[in-house]
């Protein structure tokens, strides 16, 4: 399933095939006639993948998520708690 996003970047959510197989999320910046990866993070729940696939949406939109995506700690934190 494709989340919408900006249009220089596409957001991929799937889940392989099998019992308790994880979800992918992906994060694309599209180019000329190739994609190129920025991001891939893994998710046992559904829910919680969609909802991380909608936060990078629209923090794309805002432009401020991908050095973010790119320079961050594994793990779900796209954006820091206010302190």
């Amino acid at each position: 399933m494709r989340v919408p996003s900006d249009k220089n970047y596409s957001i991929d959510l799937t889940q392989t095939k099998g019992n308790g197989a994880p979800w992918t999320v992906r994060v694309y910046k599209k180019t000329l006639f190739f994609r190129r990866l920025i991001s891939s993070d893994w998710f046992l729940n559904g829910d919680q993948a969609k909802r991380f696939a909608e936060q990078v949406a629209r923090s794309i939109s805002e432009g401020a998520a991908i050095e973010n995506l790119r320079t961050r700690k594994p793990g779900w934190v796209l954006l820091r708690p206010p302190h």
